[in-house]
């Protein structure tokens, strides 16, 4: 059996930088929390042995009063490194490359566990390695960057408000990468490769001060609290306060600016479509009156107007792909359980987007290149639509999921039964039995091309 995750980043930097610091192995709990301490016996060379252990309070002492040293099986200088440390009945392989394209450099982290145990290894041992890689390769720039601020593409700051969330994080970590600054905005400063302002999310301060002296300035509003939650009035009325609140001190703060915002990217949600089977794009009014889910994202996007900002784009974003999502953690335990069948009619339609196809399509909104070596995407103000242009099927979906966790069959939910589980759970059935079929009609007119456009090659990427 083999435990495998595999995960790249494209960096604004030569090889020759960031091979500087990935060779120097002391160096990786640097970059890398998960990892307490590393360090190599002698001079770095195939064959030279080492030890490394776990920053977690139990399993790094464990580690390192039982585990064997690591090997170096394979290095060469400036483009490889792999590092090889048995385990009971097979072993855990550990490897980085570096290639130069695109002019900078795309890093690689490779981590496999193979043997009869390599599942249970993979969760205590691997996961913890790979997991937040994004802001692992943050950290790694900063490390590698041979400026002071880790900075050198241009002088513009980016503020992300909910930057510390699942699409912050990856689109925060991407600017990094691209040698761009980044700012968050955050309740509470913590343990960070960006530079954090300190705000309350409901009033201007010396953050609002702070960001009106910058002299090109983008923002990038993603605050609001998760939709996974029961849909009672106490809740949703806590759904819309946690997106409105912080977008109006946003706004507040940009009319006292001496310049208005060269570009604002404005997070909402194709929910407010509302529950329909009828196809939408971004021409198509929202209905006016729909209830629950619907209404907090109209408030939401409400909540913008009187931006001072020479660009603004409002994303309306379909459910979000990844392998670290959280969603998809959710529905794939329940798959794994044999619940993977048709939820409700399973004729209700999904609307959804791959995370790496969302990340573009921000840098895009931003005036910036989808990615490096691809063509630049000149994304209109407006409503835009942040979703693939195939939404599928709930039915289709289930399929997905079960092929994806590797069960053949699932058994069907009923919404009425769907909606028990749901209050056990403490979710809300409406984001599984709500229709919303939206479609990009603005991306593809602009010329945006999805790398993701359906679902069966965003599962393919997803278990690679």
């Amino acid at each position: 059996m083999t435990w495998h995750r595999t995960a790249s980043q494209w960096f604004r930097l030569s090889a020759e930088h960031l091979w500087d610091v990935l060779e120097s192995v002391e160096r990786w709990p640097e970059w890398n929390p998960a990892v307490g301490l590393a360090a190599i016996e002698g001079p770095i060379r195939e064959g030279a042995a080492g030890r490394y252990a776990p920053s977690h309070r139990v399993l790094g002492p464990l580690h390192r009063r039982t585990a064997p040293s690591f090997r170096v099986t394979a290095f060469e200088a400036g483009r490889r490194l792999a590092l090889e440390q048995p385990q009971p009945g097979g072993r855990q392989l550990i490897e980085w490359t570096l290639e130069e394209r695109d002019g900078g450099t795309l890093f690689t982290q490779s981590v496999t566990l193979d043997g009869p145990l390599s599942q249970q290894f993979g969760l205590t041992a691997g996961e913890p390695i790979v997991r937040g890689f994004p802001a692992q390769c943050a950290r790694l720039y900063r490390l590698a960057s041979p400026s002071r601020d880790g900075s050198g593409v241009s002088d513009a700051l980016t503020v992300i408000a909910g930057g510390t969330g699942f699409l912050g994080t990856l689109l925060a970590a991407d600017l990094v990468c691209d040698g761009r600054r980044v700012a968050l905005l955050t309740r509470k400063a913590q343990p960070s490769p960006y530079e954090q302002l300190v705000w309350d999310g409901r009033s201007s301060g010396a953050w609002g001060e702070r960001l009106g002296r910058e002299s090109e300035l983008a923002v990038v509003n993603l605050a609001g609290v998760s939709l996974d939650m029961p849909g009672t009035p106490e809740n949703l009325a806590k759904l819309e306060s946690s997106r409105t609140e912080p977008t109006r001190a946003l706004v507040e703060a940009s009319r006292s600016w001496g310049r208005p915002v060269a570009r604002w990217l404005q997070q909402s949600a194709v929910g407010i479509y509302g529950d329909s089977a009828d196809e939408f794009d971004e021409q198509t009014p929202p209905p006016a009156s729909a209830p629950g889910l619907a209404a907090v994202v109209r408030a939401w996007e409400a909540a913008v107007d009187g931006a001072n900002a020479d660009h603004l784009t409002v994303f309306r974003t379909g459910v979000v792909l990844a392998r670290e999502a959280a969603l998809l953690d959710r529905l794939t335990a329940i798959a794994r359980l044999g619940g993977g069948g048709p939820l409700g009619s399973g004729q209700q339609w999904f609307s959804w987007i791959h995370a790496a196809d969302w990340v573009r399509a921000a840098r895009a909104s931003l005036g910036l290149p989808t990615a490096p070596g691809e063509s630049h995407v000149e994304v209109p103000a407006g409503v835009v639509n942040a979703t693939s242009p195939h939404p599928i099927q709930n039915r289709e979906l289930m399929a997905h999921l079960r092929e994806y966790v590797g069960v053949p069959v699932g058994i069907p939910a009923p919404a009425a039964l769907l909606r028990v589980a749901a209050a056990v759970m403490r979710t809300n059935p409406d984001l599984a039995l709500d229709s919303v079929r939206a479609v990009p009609a603005v991306l593809r007119e602009a010329g945006f091309t999805f790398r993701y456009p359906q679902l069966a090659g965003a599962f393919r990427e997803m278990a690679a």
